[in-house]
């Protein structure tokens, strides 16, 4: 991609705020959060106990059900809310937390609750299962990781499994012959926007952002980071697979580039023996070549979302839209619609 389309999205992301018009409700929302986030009298905790009892309440009620297409199934949104709270301070420490449980609170009426899971589930979670064959039909580019495919980042194993790949495997190993697959840890389609989903683009990454406690330059250099070695690792391909399909997640440990394999259910998805794992994460390329290992706010990202998915119920949805390209079509025309569009971008 050229340095001048790179410029030329960048530059449209951070001036959106000039050039869509934002509803009242939805500035006044996000002044809401941000004000209730820089209140130092009120902790995160108090916060989180506001939620709570929040989503007590919306659990309770009928019309808590966000609505979609037709042989879609509906979702609960205090199941969405309630995972992404529980969720959130492993995907980016208290920050995250405090910023969940303020944009919660920040919705006192039932209609709002609604709107701002659905405005999680349309921005986030949708985006972040979407799969390679979607992404193709989107006009994305699914291919194998390019960056890191073309370097022995893993000393050619897979950092999962630790097999070989098979034209580097030693000469006195009787492992099956494999070949490893470059694997984004966050996928494309969240990473890469086009001018005219520029705003799509925008409300996922200002959730992302404070969600998961990315800096804003991370976020503004995420169409280069999308391809970055620090987005992608070398993997089996079956491993590759449940890891894209957010079966499988890294946990990450105290210390630096180390991580347990852990995965959303007993699902078998990966074999007993790698389950629980815990693998590190090395440059084995030359020492001339300065490569960043995978970063950990992205694995972090990865691992929440998986779970959200998994514990929301919302990851069987994201599985029926990714089958049918009308029900995509019919989901996403439903964003333009939604009460909350862009949290924060005006305050970030």
């Amino acid at each position: 991609m050229s340095h001048s389309r790179t410029t030329s999205n960048m530059s449209n992301l951070s001036n959106l705020s000039e050039t869509i018009s934002e509803p009242d409700s939805v500035l006044s929302f996000n002044e809401n959060v941000y004000l209730s986030m820089q209140n130092a009298d009120i902790s995160t905790a108090t916060y989180v106990k506001q939620a709570r009892q929040i989503l007590d309440q919306l659990m309770t009620k009928q019309n808590r059900w966000i609505e979609t297409p037709p042989r879609v199934n509906n979702l609960d949104a205090s199941r969405v809310l309630d995972v992404m709270l529980r969720n959130a301070r492993q995907s980016g420490g208290e920050k995250s937390e405090c910023y969940t449980a303020c944009a919660i609170c920040a919705c006192p009426e039932i209609y709002e609750q609604v709107n701002l899971a659905r405005t999680w589930f349309m921005y986030l979670l949708w985006p972040s299962s979407v799969s390679a064959n979607l992404e193709r039909h989107s006009g994305f580019r699914s291919d194998v990781h390019p960056t890191v495919r073309k370097v022995a980042f893993n000393g050619y194993r897979c950092v999962v499994t630790g097999m070989w790949d098979g034209e580097h495997r030693p000469a006195s190993s009787d492992q099956p012959w494999i070949t490893l697959t470059g694997a984004h840890i966050l996928k494309r389609a969240v990473g890469v926007f086009t001018l005219e989903r520029a705003h799509t683009a925008a409300a996922t990454w200002n959730i992302i952002r404070h969600y998961s406690g990315m800096s804003k330059e991370t976020i503004q250099d995420m169409e280069r980071l999308v391809d970055d070695p620090s987005n992608g690792m070398m993997l089996k391909h079956h491993t590759h697979i449940v890891f894209d399909k957010l079966k499988v997640y890294l946990k990450q440990t105290e210390r630096e580039n180390k991580y347990v394999v852990k995965e959303v259910s007993s699902g078998w998805w990966i074999h007993r023996n790698i389950l629980n794992r815990t693998i590190t994460f090395r440059n084995h390329a030359t020492p001339t070549q300065d490569i960043p290992l995978p970063n950990p706010h992205f694995i972090a990202l990865h691992a929440a979302i998986s779970q959200i998915l998994h514990m929301s119920a919302a990851g069987g949805n994201a599985g029926i839209l990714k089958s049918n390209g009308n029900l995509v079509h019919q989901l996403s025309s439903m964003m333009s619609a939604l009460y909350i569009i862009t949290p924060l971008e005006s305050t970030a």
